[in-house]
Parts: structure tokens; sequence; C-alpha cells
């Protein structure tokens, strides 16, 4: 059966709550306006002038002290010479609050809010009849990025990356030693979706109003320096898929279900595993027991058997002991870490409570408001 967000509803009571944020998103939505940005003109013989065909995308700053948000005008009418619909790429967490460390999963806020901010910045006066679409979510979403920050003990970011690094045999970029990217794209970038673990604190300092912090960003950088960071992208055949290509798809959907159901698909948990004992070997057949043995001298298991055969021993060996022989990274006999402790929905860090009521967390606001988890253990408000 095709999944769709019907599917992903909120099911499951342990996931209300888990601090998923939206990062990004690419949307579409109907809003009559005279174009902004440099009109490019077709020269159509048939008519006595040049018409109107597109506009060069521009950036604005929506928001006093934001980032900026790319914003194109679409389907321009030759005739009247005014657009119908407005494209914006952004990252909403920094345009509202200036960093995008966490934020919160109500993409209908988010929505509601850039396309409202883009209007006022641009003088563009909404018709009421594209108001209420942007109220009812009528609005196309082509792209969106959710993250998560999960805690992890102090300077093993770099570690876990390589982990991870050494365990995926292709299909991933990684330019730099603290960031990996893993995509599922045979040929060129998945129209899916793709996954990006990094370390955030490591990110923030490489930017230049990063490296003379003032009192807030000094308590921002010291948050993200707990964890490492997980940033699942879906892109439009992925919201095909599962049939949320538009705002109003969204409402009832699980945010944090449908993200660690990308997640999964990765199979980070295993990237770093720990050797079988003698007692736990005894419960695999001759067969498996070969495999595995096989396997840990460098064999790898598609190189010993048919697909098929691969794909069953592997499943049986999972089952079983919970080691995963399909993987590229070799089990350790007293591992550092555990994955299965790491990326987990229980380790994901929460927005910190002296961030609420400050520039810092702007929380969701008018249509379907989530509920944000505070972390009680954080400092005061400064």
């Amino acid at each position: 059966m095709k999944p769709t967000h019907a599917n992903i509803q909120i099911q499951d009571a342990t996931n209300q709550g888990i601090n998923v944020h939206i990062d990004w998103i690419h949307i579409y939505a109907p809003c009559e306006h005279v174009p902004t940005g440099t009109l490019v003109y077709f020269d159509d013989k048939s008519v006595d002038h040049l018409v109107p065909t597109a506009a060069a995308a521009n950036q604005k700053v929506l928001k006093d002290g934001g980032d900026e948000a790319h914003i194109r005008s679409k389907e321009i009418n030759g005739r009247t010479g005014m657009a119908s619909m407005i494209e914006i790429q952004c990252c909403p967490p920094k345009v509202l609050q200036n960093h995008n460390l966490f934020g919160h999963g109500d993409l209908q806020s988010y929505v509601y809010q850039i396309l409202n901010l883009a209007a006022a910045r641009l003088g563009i006066k909404v018709r009421p009849e594209d108001l209420m679409s942007w109220q009812r979510g009528d609005v196309s979403l082509t792209e969106i990025h959710l993250t998560a920050n999960f805690g992890r003990p102090a300077g093993m970011s770099v570690p876990i990356i390589q982990a991870i690094d050494d365990n995926t045999e292709s299909r991933k970029r990684k330019p730099l030693p603290s960031w990996i990217i893993l995509d599922k794209g045979k040929k060129r970038r998945s129209t899916f979706g793709a996954l990006t673990i990094y370390d955030k604190m490591l990110e923030m300092l490489s930017h230049r109003e990063w490296r003379k912090p003032g009192p807030y960003q000094t308590k921002l950088l010291a948050e993200a320096n707990r964890g490492i960071r997980a940033e699942i992208k879906i892109f439009s055949q992925g919201l095909k898929h599962y049939d949320l290509g538009y705002v109003n798809r969204w409402g009832d959907v699980d945010i944090p279900t449908l993200y660690f159901e990308y997640l999964d698909k990765y199979n980070l948990c295993h990237a770093v595993q720990r050797l079988l004992t003698d007692d736990e070997l005894v419960c695999l057949t001759r067969s498996e027991r070969n495999t595995y043995t096989l396997w840990l001298k460098g064999v790898d298991i598609k190189d010993q058997c048919s697909r098929t055969t691969a794909w069953k021993i592997t499943k049986a060996i999972l089952k079983k002991t919970g080691i995963d022989v399909s993987g590229k990274r070799r089990p350790e006999k007293l591992p550092d870490i555990d994955l299965r402790d790491i990326f987990t929905p229980k380790n994901v860090l929460p927005v910190p409570s002296w961030a609420f009521g400050t520039r810092c967390f702007v929380a969701p606001r008018g249509y379907g408001i989530s509920n944000v988890p505070v972390d009680q253990g954080g400092s005061s408000t400064p």
C-alpha cells in the first residue's frame, strides 16, 4: 500500500512533544501582485510589444535582524503584466529568529507567517481570496527539511560521522570531517530525499557572525555543543510519495514519526556494532555463522551469496543478534558508543527553557499551534 499522510497521523503518544523542527521550505502560493525582481521578456512577433514571461529571483530580509528569503514572482500574465503566484525558498527559523539551532514543527504557522512578512516587505496588498488560500494551507510545497539535534558525549560528533562514512559504501559526500551527506539517488541527486549529519556548533562557528558571540549567541553555541544534528531533506517525489505536496495536508501528520521513518532508511544505528560473543554465535545456524565469520574477515555478504540469500541471512542474523552484516564497517569488541542510544526519539534535545520569551525562539502562532517541549533544566532567561 502506498504511504500517505493518513498513515503517519498521530498514533503513538510517545512521539508527541519530540522537538523535530522545520528547517527549510520551498513553497508556491497564490498571490496576485506586480512582479518583483527583474522581469524577463519574450519577444512575441504577433503583438507590438514585449511580453513579460518571468521574473528573476530576489533576496529579501523579511524581518529585521533575520535571514534572507529567496522570492520569485511566477505565472506572469503577458497581457496584464501581473503575477498570480509567488515562490519562496527560505529557512523559517533563520528568517524569524536569525538562527536555526531549534525551531518548531508547525508548517502552517511558518508558511502563513513567511507569506505575510513577504507581502508586507514587498508592499503587496493581498487579495482576500489569496489570504483565505494561505489560511487554508492551499499552498504547494516542493521541498521541506526536518531537523533534530541529538544528545551525544562531548567530542564524539566527528567519530560518529566517520563511523557512518566507513559503513556507507556509496551515494555519499563528506565535504568536512564533521559533515556527511547521504543520498539515495543512483546516478544524480535523489528527487526523493537526502540526509545530512553534522556538528551544528562547528557549522555555526564557520560563519563570521558567530566568531565574536554576544550573550544570546554564547548560549546558542553552548546548546549546539550538546549534540549532533540530523537533517532530513524531503524533495518533490518524496512529498508526492506521501501525498504531502500541499501545506494543508500536514495538519494531522505526526512529524516526529515521519522524520524517524525517513531516518531509519539510512541504517545509522548499525554504523557502530560490537562483536558477538561465543554464546550468541550458538543461536545462529551453520550457514549464518559462516556468513558472519567471513564478513568479519572482510568479505561483504553481497560477495558471498546471491542477493535473495544475502537478504534472508542478513535478516535472520539481525533478528537473532541485533547485528547488521550488510554494512561496510566491521564490529568492535568494546565500541566507545552505541548509536542506538543516539539516534532515538528519547534522545532528541528539546528547545531550552531559557529561549522562551526571548528573540531566540519564535513559537507557533495562528493555525494548528503545536506543542513545543520545554527543557526544564535550562538556565533562567537572561
